[in-house]
């Protein structure tokens, strides 16, 4: 079988490249996202094949794919979104009309995540083409709203719409595939307000600066003490300020400023230490400065997830993986969120995979290697014929 997947993949170079062109050309730009769009060339390539599909949609407009192949257990679900986020300034070319230059193709979404979807869309007529062979199940996912955390996408389907596997594979990490992603850290978004005094800009004696409160705040939790530092597939936490706001004009004591932070946190920590370690800081500028006042708000919270580092799925693409490419991807944790997460957290054995650069990704003539997505598609369909066999 081997032999033939290589031989396959290798010679749908064109396809691939047809296929990514469609998707890049429907602008699903999230928001407002319009994913349809996206769903209706998968839905009519499922419809060529004569794979049996769902499609799921909570709101309309933003839909979701599902193919599916065989009809037995186990089952292994792979799953690429269908949005993208805004192309915004310094394109070369139109960015939803896709370009092939030097190996590569360029536009929206061809390396986040379409191109991803089109090398497994060509590796779908294989399965289709073998389906007897499989002793299992393999979903193909075209998902929604994964810019926006997937409320509308793989968040919906697992939530409310049945759908489940043994094993998942989501190819959103981008890492050429050189790293498997077996677990992510905890990401913690904060609303922090201070609150002051207003007063005129001549006696700031007067008022209660809440800008300086919120300086002197931020100067503190840039050495803030985690209490996980390390972990043996983590990077160190970190902490990112992301907004600042404050004050009306230049002769006004600010009543008011408000921040935006970005906490990623390693496993063995929990949300309620790290918000426990900031209200200690606030505390300790409380005594020195009565006056100043703060209000946290969590925006966000998702804990960090981890599947072992040797779990069989692991071992099987680092198997399949050094076939194909003559090296072993690495197991990893990841610093960013992916609807890996989501998987994890329902029970399913779920890692990221697959091709494509970190540095391509939501920015101006993103691209991906064609042979890259050739080479993911006959990976991939060395270990769906191995988990199904």
């Amino acid at each position: 079988m081997e032999e033939q997947i290589f031989s396959y993949m290798q010679n749908q170079e064109n396809e691939i490249v047809r296929l990514a062109d469609e998707l890049i050309g429907a602008n699903t730009v999230n928001p407002p996202g319009n994913e349809r769009l996206a769903v209706n060339i998968v839905e009519k390539h499922f419809k060529t094949l004569g794979i049996r599909y769902d499609i799921f949609e909570k709101i309309a407009g933003r839909a979701n794919i599902v193919g599916y192949i065989g009809n037995r257990s186990p089952t292994l679900l792979v799953a690429c979104h269908l949005d993208v986020v805004p192309p915004g300034n310094g394109w070369d070319t139109d960015p939803f009309k896709s370009v092939v230059r030097n190996g590569r193709i360029y536009g929206r979404g061809a390396n986040d995540n379409k191109g991803q979807m089109a090398s497994m869309l060509v590796l779908a007529k294989l399965l289709k083409d073998n389906e007897s062979r499989l002793n299992g199940s393999f979903l193909l996912i075209g998902a929604a709203d994964e810019e926006k955390g997937s409320g509308l996408g793989l968040k919906y389907l697992l939530d409310e719409c049945g759908i489940s596997a043994d094993f998942a594979i989501i190819p959103d990490v981008a890492h050429n595939m050189k790293i498997i992603d077996v677990g992510e850290k905890g990401a913690l978004f904060l609303n922090i307000t201070s609150y002051g005094k207003q007063a005129h800009g001549s006696t700031p004696e007067k008022g209660s600066n809440a800008i300086w409160n919120m300086v002197e705040l931020l100067n503190q939790l840039k050495n803030i003490k985690f209490q996980r530092l390390s972990h043996e597939l983590f990077s160190h936490p970190t902490l990112n300020l992301g907004t600042i706001s404050g004050g009306a004009a230049h002769n006004v004591v600010p009543a008011k400023c408000e921040v935006k932070l970005d906490i990623r946190y390693l496993p063995g920590e929990t949300e309620k230490e790290i918000v426990g370690n900031i209200n200690e800081i606030i505390t300790s500028i409380k005594k020195n400065n009565p006056t100043s006042k703060f209000d946290i708000t969590v925006d966000a919270h998702l804990p960090p997830t981890q599947v072992p580092a040797d779990n069989p799925l692991v071992n099987i693409i680092a198997m399949h993986s050094e076939s194909v490419l003559g090296a072993k991807p690495i197991p990893m944790g990841f610093s960013g969120v992916t609807v890996t997460k989501q998987l994890i957290e329902k029970g399913i054995m779920a890692v990221g995979f697959g091709p494509g650069d970190e540095d391509q990704s939501h920015i101006a003539n993103e691209s991906i290697e064609i042979q890259e997505l050739i080479n993911f598609g006959k990976i991939m369909g060395l270990i769906v014929f191995d988990i199904l066999k």
